[in-house]
């Protein structure tokens, strides 16, 4: 973050969609995804004024994959759109971190846990 009295430039992320009951291009199993924007901005008074360098990933519940995406269908998935996710169009970025999420259902859980408590799947 930079910061000089009432202005700034900073970098934000944020999940802007949630898409369940979809073919991971990844790994072809049924799952979900979250689409995550990450942009730059400029803001004064922490009101943002102007965005730039805007990239859309991709994280998968069922594999635990990162992808980068187009900027174009990324909008147009932030924007509701029905897009169909080809595995040619995404760049993986490899295994996303562990989490103490369920893929399955999202829940926070103890990352020791073998099943969801919530939704009694299998995490492992």
């Amino acid at each position: 973050m930079f910061f000089i009295g009432i202005f700034g430039i900073e970098q934000k992320q944020k999940e802007v969609s949630d898409r369940r009951n979809i073919i991971c291009p990844s790994c072809e199993a049924l799952g979900s995804y979250r689409l995550i924007k990450v942009y730059n901005y400029f803001h004064i008074f922490f009101i943002p004024i102007f965005k730039w360098n805007i990239r859309y990933y991709i994280k998968t519940s069922c594999c635990n994959k990162m992808f980068e995406i187009n900027a174009e269908i990324g909008k147009r998935i932030e924007d509701g759109e029905p897009v169909e996710l080809k595995s040619d169009a995404l760049q993986s970025l490899g295994a996303a971190e562990e989490s103490n999420r369920c893929y399955h259902c999202g829940s926070t859980i103890d990352p020791r846990y073998s099943f969801c408590p919530y939704c009694g799947k299998n995490l492992k």
